[in-house]
């Protein structure tokens, strides 16, 4: 019963990293699409066509984001498939996931920020929001790693 799981959970995890993987693909197209779109259309002016550019980054950060949450499952499930880490190793796992969504969280808030900033400002209060999570996070990170690392130096 426990090869039969394993194998289920596998196939899963791969199936799961090439749904992401397509996914992402998919977005990047669709970005790539509108930005040309916007480029080539004689009927936008140089606002619109500067908010469709801003809205294919966000697009792009968004597949960025899950090409490397596909990268990290296929990393750590697929390809490693270890049941038991030392806590080096799961200190390292939980660090790279964090970081992703740090990164992809920050560079979308960023987008928006240059986006809301043109219109209104009022409305730029949401993405400094998501860009301040995007740092508390990065700090508990931090936190996490400066405890995790103390307490595997006493050995606990």
């Amino acid at each position: 019963m426990g090869k039969l799981y394993e194998k289920a959970a596998l196939a899963y995890f791969l199936f799961a990293t090439i749904t992401l993987l397509l996914s992402a693909f998919l977005l990047v197209s669709f970005a790539v699409w509108e930005v040309v779109g916007s480029v080539f259309s004689r009927d936008m002016d140089i606002v619109d066509r500067v908010r469709s550019t801003l809205d294919g980054i966000g697009l792009m950060i968004i597949g960025f984001a899950v090409v490397e949450t596909a990268t990290f499952i296929a990393e750590e499930e697929v390809l490693r498939k270890r049941e038991l880490r030392s806590p080096r190793e799961s200190r390292r796992s939980i660090t790279k996931f964090i970081t992703i969504i740090v990164i992809a969280a920050s560079l979308e808030a960023l987008v928006m920020i240059f986006k809301t900033s043109r219109e209104e400002i009022p409305a730029v209060l949401y993405p400094a929001a998501l860009f301040a999570s995007a740092m508390l996070a990065l700090v508990a990170l931090g936190i996490y790693q400066w405890l995790s690392k103390s307490t595997e130096r006493e050995g606990g």
